[in-house]
């Protein structure tokens, strides 16, 4: 049973709020909770693009006015983004972006049997496919000899990236400019699709194109996508675009001009009705990431990319098939490492055969750390003795790029958040890797007794029978919902169970005095008997419109 912690603004915020937004105390209490002032009320409850900060950064100038260049002169332009759905949503927003203007482009994605980043391999595909001006796409801060390298044979680098850089990032020069918010504002959330959209930006007003604003604006959906399934936080600048991404794609598929690829996805998907965070994250992410995750990436960005419904739909179930495959590999992956974790050890390090992590690896670290209370790494040795693999953090506090930090001198390749990274070990290094994270993880806990097991934050007590359809109205408002702005839990006391169902294994339908459905995960009929206390988010239920809660956490 999980602490409950509620949350006290001050009464002075509270009805502050109230006024300049006219809503509710109870709407105004979850605003000020979320720190939102009174003057940037009107902008969080109805976000618009005039709200997003313009890049004007030099180091934006001139990657916009090199891209420029390369447009008038002809050059050959390369783009190189990721395997996951930010690197690909990245990738596809500045293939677009830049098709308008030329058609000398090209785009290449990294696979995971040879790994993450601008690696050299890469660099030297691009070189013989004869780019002038080589584009990277949620990647690149990391790879400082690979910008030297693809200088060395004459390509000019635009880094984009949102990855936290290391402590010798590439150089401007050799590297034309370097496009990482973190570089200027350490506590910068935007995503990586979310940098590649600026520039985007920043290219069509270089180049003067008075439609340019419309057509970036019509890759905000690919901005969504990304933004939302990397789990970026979603406030400032990620939180409108992502909000205006959804009231974009959601305004094309009334109007039947959704891009294929996006329709797609979502029918395969099983999405009803109108998209919202919760059919991005679990619905479209996970089948634009299974395919990187077993083999070449590639088509995952075609479907993004392509303008044919039959292609659309031909990609979109190859993803969805092998999501399933990706799902099952997964489930056996789970059970192999959960029955190697070490009780002992704060952050469980667990070594699987060459093949069996491979591109699930970060999946199957999310699951060892969420069935254990502690963040995990699930590593496989490789043939020159180092160990490579990926970190998560779980649902604890853990700074898993800070423990991370501590034994940078053990790694090799490695780089993330707060709260996952890709990394590899060096050949004789395992031991003291594995001492030496355990070790900063202990000292993290040192400073935080809780991090490893964090209470439910809760925005209010109010009585139940106060939760109404009202409540939704203002509630929606504040969506989408996901890291950084999360859906508002209240509490309610004295509830009592009149009846209740299995609507699938794991998930129970309860109906509570006052007639409310509530959703309580668990087996079948371990629902509360008697007065018990919950802390629940509210939500609209998606076949009758109605008022529906799920149950966060409750107490006899």
């Amino acid at each position: 049973m999980a602490r409950w912690r509620l949350l006290e603004p001050g009464a002075d915020a509270v009805s502050g709020l109230s006024l300049a937004a006219g809503v509710d105390p109870l709407c105004a209490r979850v605003l000020a909770n979320r720190g939102v002032a009174a003057e940037e009320v009107a902008g969080f409850l109805s976000p618009s693009l005039g709200a997003v900060r313009v890049p004007e950064e030099d180091a934006w100038q001139v990657a916009a006015r090199r891209v420029a260049r390369a447009v008038r002169d002809g050059e050959r332009i390369g783009v190189f983004g990721d395997y996951d759905a930010d690197g690909l949503t990245s990738a596809a927003v500045l293939y677009l972006a830049l098709s308008r203007y030329t058609k000398n482009l090209t785009v290449g994605l990294p696979t995971r049997q040879t790994g993450y980043g601008l690696l050299e391999p890469y660099v030297r595909d691009l070189f013989a496919e004869g780019v002038d001006l080589l584009v990277t796409a949620d990647c690149g801060i990391s790879n400082r000899k690979e910008v030297e390298l693809a200088a060395s044979l004459g390509m000019d680098v635009i880094l984009t990236d949102h990855h936290i850089p290391p402590d010798d990032p590439p150089e401007s020069p050799p590297a034309t400019a370097i496009l990482d918010p973190k570089l200027w504002d350490p506590e910068d959330p935007l995503a990586g699709v979310g940098v590649a959209w600026k520039l985007a930006w920043a290219v069509a007003k270089e180049l003067g194109d008075p439609d340019g604003r419309r057509h970036v604006g019509g890759l905000l959906d690919l901005v969504a996508i990304g933004t939302i399934v990397d789990i970026a936080p979603l406030v400032g600048d990620n939180r409108t675009l992502a909000a205006v991404g959804l009231k974009h794609a959601n305004r094309a598929l009334r109007s039947g001009s959704i891009r294929p690829g996006v329709g797609a996805l979502a029918k395969v998907a099983g999405v009803r009705g109108e998209l919202d965070e919760g059919d991005l994250g679990w619905k479209l992410g996970p089948r634009l990431n299974s395919i990187g995750r077993i083999k070449h990436p590639r088509p995952a960005l075609d479907l993004l990319l392509t303008q044919d419904q039959k292609e659309a739909f031909r990609i979109a179930w190859l993803l969805n098939q092998l999501n399933s495959e990706r799902q099952q590999r997964t489930r056996r992956a789970v059970e192999e490492a959960l029955a190697l974790v070490d009780p002992e050890q704060d952050f469980k390090v667990v070594v699987v055969e060459e093949g069996s992590g491979g591109g699930l690896a970060g999946l199957v670290a999310g699951r060892v750390a969420g069935a254990t209370g502690r963040p995990a790494a699930i590593l496989s040795r490789r043939a020159d003795g180092s160990y490579g693999g990926s970190a998560r953090a779980g649902e604890t506090d853990v700074d898993v790029h800070g423990a991370l930090y501590e034994v940078r001198h053990l790694l090799g390749e490695w780089g993330g958040h707060r709260k996952a990274a890709g990394l590899s070990v060096k050949p004789g290094g395992f031991d003291a890797f594995v001492d030496g994270v355990n070790r900063a993880v202990g000292a993290q806990r040192e400073t935080d007794p809780e991090v490893f097991d964090p209470a439910v934050e809760v925005d209010a007590v109010v009585p139940l029978e106060s939760v109404s359809n009202g409540t939704l109205d203002w509630l929606e408002r504040l969506a989408p919902f996901g890291s950084g702005n999360y859906r508002p839990v209240f509490v309610s006391e004295g509830l009592r169970v009149l009846s209740s169902r299995q609507l699938w294994e794991g998930m129970n339908l309860l109906t509570l005095e006052g007639e409310v459905r509530a959703k309580l995960a668990g087996p079948e009929g371990v629902v509360p008997s008697g007065l018990f206390d919950a802390a629940y988010n509210v939500r609209r239920n998606d076949y009758t419109g109605g008022l529906e809660l799920e149950m966060v956490d409750w107490r006899a």
